[in-house]
């Protein structure tokens, strides 16, 4: 039988929690300072020294060490911007979060205290600026921890504007999605407001190992604009032991930043012609490291919105050991060039690492596929490439197949490792100031 698990909140009762949090806390430290702006990383050391500094007290506790269905609804609870929200630890049936809205500036953070094992799946439904992070006990790294789950780890419906899901781990599923929206955040149409988008939405500083993709957005064509995301991050994750094809997607976004992500054995049986991360608009991929994996570490769909072309970047990536295709994909499709609403990107590719591609030796194994870019052009610098697969001489390392101008310069091939990197560890290159480090 399954129990209910709710905190009610009192107003008088809240002041109260609020003002004795006010007088135990106030010479502490936050643990908790604000994820960088988007389109900017989060600093490696900031994940780490929350957990070294002393922990903010909790202004609302909720649930149970019994577990059990754990509901936390803002409209119950009346909760403020600010709040901080201490999850119990224990095993979970499933765990919904709803109805909550914090601020850019005053985020609701919801947090573990003790590691929060959650059973069947995580739900949230219309949440503005609310943090969800599993950093409350600093003896381990992943504060909420989804095995062996069904269905989707995290099914997101509603608004998602400044959610960051952080410190959390996903792991042995054979569901096809692990994390994934719906509903208003998927089928909503843009009509030029801010309303009708998705801003500033965060996947931070999580493991995934052997489970489903991750999935946002909805599509954008000459007929419809719908589910589009803006300035999203995806950073300091592991992705591992996934065979799933894609294992990031958001089909309608603008100024993504995927960064410091780190993938290994992904894709061992998978022969879809797929892009491990896939992205439908503008933004920026770097300081990825990918080894032992199929498919192209990015393909980037790419468009700009509005009128003036944006630049997308892709740079300071280490791609290693592909069964299949090369490095990178670029192309931009027509159905995306919408007048007065779309426009073409120009691209940037620059000091990269990439070697041993396609080793299946089925289609080219280069550094990147270059397809029609409609009118952008391409700048490519500082490069290392080595054991490519072509069928033709390997030249500047691009598999050309589009029209687009290209400005290149200080690119590098080697035959073999030993001539470009010192090893297939750190891949320090070999050559000052060509490729990723």
């Amino acid at each position: 039988m399954k129990h209910l698990i709710t905190v009610r909140v009192t107003k008088d009762c809240l002041l109260v929690l609020l003002f004795i949090t006010f007088l135990v806390s106030g010479c502490k430290k936050d643990i908790y300072s604000n994820v960088d702006a988007p389109g900017t990383s989060i600093a490696a050391e900031k994940q780490t020294d929350q957990n070294k500094q002393e922990q903010k007290q909790a202004d609302i506790v909720v649930g149970s060490s019994n577990g059990g269905d754990l509901i936390i609804d803002g409209k119950a609870l009346d909760i403020k911007e600010g709040i901080l929200i201490s999850i119990v630890g224990g095993t979970y049936n499933s765990i919904t979060i709803r109805n909550m809205s914090g601020s850019k500036d005053k985020p609701i953070i919801i947090r573990n205290n003790k590691v929060v094992m959650v059973k069947g799946n995580m739900k949230t439904e219309n949440l503005n600026h609310i943090h969800i992070i599993g950093n409350g006990d600093s003896n381990t790294k992943y504060g909420f921890v989804f095995l062996n789950f069904r269905f989707s780890a995290i099914d997101m419906a509603g608004q998602l504007n400044g959610v960051v899901l952080q410190n959390m781990q996903f792991k042995n599923s054979s569901n096809y999605y692990c994390i994934t929206g719906h509903g208003v955040n998927k089928a909503q149409v843009y009509d030029g407001t801010n309303s009708t988008l998705t801003d500033g939405f965060k996947i931070v500083n999580c493991e995934f190992d052997n489970v489903g993709k991750i999935s946002f957005g909805g599509a954008i064509d000459k007929s419809t604009d719908r589910g589009y995301f803006r300035n999203v991050e995806i950073a300091y994750n592991t992705f591992i032991n996934m065979n799933i094809g894609t294992i990031c997607e958001f089909l309608n976004v603008e100024n993504y930043n995927i960064n410091h992500n780190t993938v290994n054995n992904v894709n061992q049986t998978n022969n879809n012609h797929n892009g491990v991360f896939y992205m439908v608009g503008s933004g920026k991929f770097h300081n990825n490291k990918l080894t032992n994996y199929q498919g192209n570490a990015i393909r980037m769909w790419a468009f700009s919105r509005g009128t003036s072309p944006q630049t997308v970047e892709i740079h300071h990536n280490i791609c290693y050991n592909t069964r299949k295709y090369g490095a990178f994909e670029i192309q931009t499709f027509d159905r995306n060039i919408i007048p007065g609403k779309t426009t073409y990107v120009n691209a940037k590719v620059y000091n990269n690492t990439v070697g041993r591609m396609n080793t299946s030796n089925d289609w080219d194994g280069q550094l990147l596929d270059l397809y029609d870019l409609r009118g952008g052009s391409l700048e490519y610098y500082n490069n290392l490439g080595f054991e490519l697969v072509s069928s033709n001489v390997i030249a500047d390392m691009i598999n050309n197949m589009s029209k687009t101008p290209i400005v290149k310069k200080n690119n590098h091939y080697a035959s073999s490792q030993q001539e470009a990197v010192n090893n297939i560890s750190d891949f320090k290159s070999k050559i000052q100031g060509i490729g990723a480090f």
